[in-house]
């Protein structure tokens, strides 16, 4: 059942992103949606159409699978749903553009205030992009997992932290002490300055004895 499944979301993957492609080369081949004769414009128009349909699909299975990746990894759920989320804003407002500018609408000043706006808000949220920019360092580096026993040594985190990790999500690290107290540790700190150890688990052996 699941590789039958894993199958079918890879043919609609492939199949989705060959539209895509097809759609959108059809499009430009036929020109403006707006100007030009009136066949042209409505294999542009119908083009277009199937070019958003398929880029939704394909936006679709390409985050669930990223999404499911990472929780196999045990790379925690919240940053898997918030990674997936991110994802699809940034594909949903390309897919934006691509089609306003297909319509013939000027999207110049639409980018450039997009340009500013991302300035301002990059500048008054700089820790918090720092953060998310460590958590995908952290995906790729993978130096713990949800679940592990670490021991984590920083100054900058004020010492030294033993626990489970509860999750990693896009800004902080859940750690859980022995105690049953959750700290909540900032990712960029975590890349930038601490020493991580990973505990392997123990093997408890249970010995049976009987009594004749």
């Amino acid at each position: 059942m699941t590789s039958s499944r894993s199958r079918t979301n890879r043919f609609g993957f492939i199949a989705s992103f060959l539209l895509i492609i097809a759609t959108l080369s059809i499009n430009y081949a036929y020109g403006s949606i707006i100007h030009g004769k009136i066949d042209n414009r409505i294999v542009a128009l119908v083009s277009l159409v199937c070019f958003v349909l398929s880029s939704i699909v394909f936006l679709q299975i390409l985050t669930k699978a990223i999404r499911k990746r990472i929780i196999k990894e045990r790379l925690g759920v919240g940053r898997a749903a918030a990674l997936q989320f991110i994802i699809r804003v940034f594909g949903f407002l390309t897919l934006l553009f691509v089609t306003l500018d297909r319509f013939g609408i000027q999207i110049g000043h639409i980018l450039l205030g997009s340009a500013v706006l991302g300035i301002i808000l990059g500048v008054a949220a700089q820790q918090a992009l720092a953060n998310f920019f460590a958590s995908i360092v952290l995906i790729v580096a993978h130096p713990f997992a949800v679940g592990q026993q670490v021991t984590l040594v920083s100054g900058s985190l004020g010492g030294k932290y033993v626990g489970k990790i509860e999750d990693i999500g896009l800004t902080h690290t859940k750690l859980r002490e022995s105690n049953g107290d959750i700290i909540k540790l900032p990712n960029s700190t975590i890349l930038v300055g601490a020493a991580i150890t990973v505990h392997k688990k123990k093997k408890t052996i249970k010995h049976q004895s009987t009594l004749n």
